[in-house]
C-alpha cells in the first residue's frame, strides 16, 4: 500500500486529537501531503477514529482531484486541497472543533498575540475566516484568505485550523491554539490582554525563533 506510515500518522493524530478534547465523536479532520508531491492523504467522512484503518485514508490527486480508496473522503476536502495548492510548504492540516477556540470563533474575535509561544507557532494574529457552509468551496477559500502565510485560523461558527509541515506540527498548533484561548479569556477577566507589538513579533522571530532547539554544528554532523 502507497504511504503506508503516513496513514498510520494521520490515524494516530485523529485519535490523539480526540482523547485530547479537540474534539468529539467523527469531528474534524486531518490530511498530510504525500512525499511525492504530487497527493494528499485524508480522513474518510463520518467514520470513528479508532475504527480507521490504512486504507481507509483516502489519497488525493493534488493536480485533478481524483480519489484512490474504497471510502468517501471528509466532507471538508476542498478545505485542505486548496491550503495545500496556496502553501507548498505545509505538510500537514488539522481541522478541530475544540470549544474555546470555537467560542471565539462564534463570536468572530481573532486572537491577538498575547503570549510569545504564539508568534513563534502562529506567526501573527489568529484570524477568523468569513463563514461558509461546512464543505463548501466559498469556506475553502475563506479560510485559506484569512490563514494567509500564518499557522492558524478560526472559521466563523465552526472550529478552527492548524497547518505545519507535518500532522503532529499541525495537531500541536491545534492544542496551543485553545490553550492561548482560554488564557485570552482568562486575562479579560483581570484587565484585558495585552498583545504584543508587530515589532516585539519580528524580532521573536527573527531571534529565538531561529535558535531555539538543537542546531546542527559548524561544518554539518561530519563525523570525526
Amino acid at each position: 500500500m502507497l504511504f503506508e506510515q503516513l496513514r498510520l500518522d494521520v490515524i494516530r493524530v485523529g485519535i490523539e486529537m480526540l482523547e485530547k478534547g479537540l474534539t468529539i465523536g467523527t469531528g474534524g479532520n486531518i490530511s498530510a501531503r504525500c512525499p511525492d508531491g504530487e497527493h494528499f492523504l485524508i480522513t474518510p467522512s463520518g467514520m470513528p477514529y479508532h475504527t480507521l484503518k490504512p486504507e481507509d485514508i483516502v489519497m488525493v490527486n493534488q493536480a485533478t482531484g481524483e480519489m484512490e480508496g474504497p471510502r468517501k473522503p471528509s466532507i471538508e476536502i476542498h478545505l485542505h486541497w486548496k491550503t495545500y495548492l496556496a502553501r507548498p510548504d505545509v505538510g500537514g492540516i488539522v481541522h478541530v472543533h475544540s470549544p474555546i477556540a470555537s467560542a471565539l470563533a462564534a463570536a468572530r474575535k481573532p486572537l491577538p498575540v498575547i503570549l510569545d509561544v504564539c508568534a513563534f507557532n502562529f506567526r501573527g494574529q489568529v484570524e477568523v475566516a468569513e463563514y461558509g457552509m461546512s464543505g463548501s468551496v466559498e469556506l475553502a477559500e475563506n479560510v485559506v484568505k484569512a490563514l494567509g502565510q500564518r499557522n492558524a485560523v478560526l472559521m466563523a461558527n465552526h472550529g478552527s485550523l492548524a497547518v505545519g509541515k507535518n500532522v503532529d506540527v499541525a495537531l500541536d498548533r491545534c492544542e496551543l491554539l485553545e490553550k492561548a484561548s482560554h488564557a485570552y479569556l482568562l486575562s479579560q477577566l483581570v484587565g484585558g490582554a495585552v498583545a504584543l507589538s508587530q515589532e516585539t513579533i519580528d524580532s521573536l522571530l527573527s531571534g529565538v525563533g531561529k535558535t531555539y532547539g538543537q542546531q546542527p554544528a559548524p561544518g554539518g554532523d561530519k563525523k570525526a
